[in-house]
């Protein structure tokens, strides 16, 4: 069988036999909430399910995607009460908390389909080639990556804590530590947190970023600057030194407004000790029945780096670039339906040697329905599809690709899904910053399988 119809026809198996699989909720009463953290492995943390004696559709919509409760779950510092004893075991003379159950949790990711192709600088990104590249054809990982996390929030009160360990195949699984999170909730409105963390990718929304979506390909967003040759090469999904605050303001009908707002130190090339700070800010209105329209902003400066690659610039004299984000997103829930969707704006600059300067922009718009059966909780199937579009070099190239997802759930804590991704446009007008001619060389595409389990 060609490649061309391999993909389809064992997209067929894989849903074939997922249909004919009997129901297996009875097994997974205490299994899966989320995991809040982290770029490429954020999934739900069956320690919390364990802990609550709940089950995933408690805090998910279709994990790895968090549903109201879940996102006012996170708010509150991974607990479902501050004022409550739940999930916490005291001792003798009450002087003591700890959690009632060690809140650990492992996720293991299988890929045993992975076909792509393209250039790493235009389809790997947007792809998922910033956490697992494919661009060179047919790749079988039966084991992908394993991650192991410990989070909570009831053993010390007000106080909410994550820690991440993860080995994936494209690092030869050599442990390494993942994100790292300190919370202090001492109010609704006024939470603290201390985090080894993007502040966009800890978003309570999961629509800023692709951190917390539940496919292979990034979104547009996570793609606007980094993955073209820009100027500063800030992202919203970096790994950086951060500390916000945050908050829930009300407001009438049960509707309030979330803030968050805080400083970031580049995390890159582990120069966060002498990087300069960002600052950043998010403010989104929930009317808490399912809609939420919200608008975020970023501006600082990336660097120090070598100024030799600049016009007029001298090696071994550092530069420090500019930047500016700002955008709006929404999200839309209603039933089983989910619509979702960013725009982002961004400019940057090098003022101290050839004053290079970009203006680009990038926006995504995703569609998820979660298909159940029967008085299951949690989803049979959930399709999903995703529009991207951004462009770079000031404007000049513009990108457009579809991403194409289908997921079954045997249970909330064990799904496998296939996805397909696609370039349909490319385009070159020229401009201030040229590309090279191989740049637009080739339209990508990947095409994977992929199944997850969360113990």
């Amino acid at each position: 069988m060609s490649k061309k119809f391999m993909i389809p026809a064992l997209a067929a198996v894989l849903l074939a036999v997922a249909w004919l699989l009997p129901p297996l909720h009875q097994t997974c009463e205490h299994l899966c909430p989320l995991r809040r953290s982290a770029v490429e492995s954020v999934q739900a943390l069956p320690s919390f399910a364990r802990k609550y004696g709940v089950s995933c559709s408690q805090c998910h919509y279709a994990f790895p995607i968090l549903n109201a409760y879940g996102r006012q779950f996170k708010m509150n510092g991974y607990v479902r009460d501050k004022d409550s004893d739940v999930g916490v075991l005291k001792s003798s003379d009450k002087q003591m908390s700890i959690e009632k159950i060690f809140p650990w949790a492992v996720i293991v990711r299988s890929r045993p389909f992975d076909n792509g192709r393209g250039n790493i600088a235009n389809a790997g990104g947007q792809m998922g080639g910033t956490a697992s590249p494919n661009t060179g054809g047919f790749k079988s990982q039966p084991l992908n990556d394993v991650d192991f996390f410990v989070a909570g929030g009831d053993a010390a009160r007000q106080i909410s804590y994550f820690g991440e360990m993860d080995a994936n195949a494209a690092g030869g699984f050599a442990p390494g530590l993942g994100d790292l999170r300190f919370g202090y909730h001492p109010y609704d409105q006024l939470n603290v947190v201390l985090a080894r963390r993007g502040f966009f990718v800890d978003d309570p929304y999961q629509t800023l970023s692709a951190a917390e979506s539940p496919t292979i390909a990034n979104r547009a967003t996570d793609l606007l600057q980094p993955d073209q040759s820009s100027v500063a090469g800030n992202s919203l999904t970096g790994t950086q030194q951060t500390m916000y605050v945050y908050g829930q303001v009300p407001l009438p009908n049960a509707a309030f407004l979330y803030y968050a707002a805080g400083a970031s130190k580049d995390d890159d090339l582990g120069r966060q000790a002498n990087a300069p700070t960002n600052g950043d800010l998010r403010l989104a209105f929930d009317n808490n029945s399912g809609l939420m329209v919200g608008a975020f902003g970023s501006y600082g400066h990336e660097g120090p780096r070598d100024a030799s690659g600049f016009t007029g610039g001298t090696a071994g004299v550092l530069s420090k670039q500019q930047f500016v984000w700002t955008g709006f997103d929404a999200l839309w829930e209603i039933g089983n339906f989910a619509a979702r969707g960013a725009f982002a704006y961004t400019h940057e600059g090098d003022p101290s040697f050839d004053g290079a300067t970009a203006t680009d922009r990038a926006a995504y718009a995703e569609l998820a329905y979660a298909y159940k059966r029967g008085n299951e909780a949690y989803p049979f199937l959930m399709p999903l599809i995703r529009e991207n579009w951004y462009t770079t070099f000031n404007g000049t190239q513009q990108f457009n690709y579809i991403t194409f997802h289908l997921a079954h759930y045997f249970q909330p804590n064990v799904k496998a899904f296939a996805e397909y991704s696609v370039d349909t446009t490319r385009g070159y007008q020229g401009g201030t910053l040229t590309a090279t001619a191989g740049t637009l060389a080739v339209h990508g595409d990947r095409a994977s399988l992929q199944v997850e389990v969360g113990f």
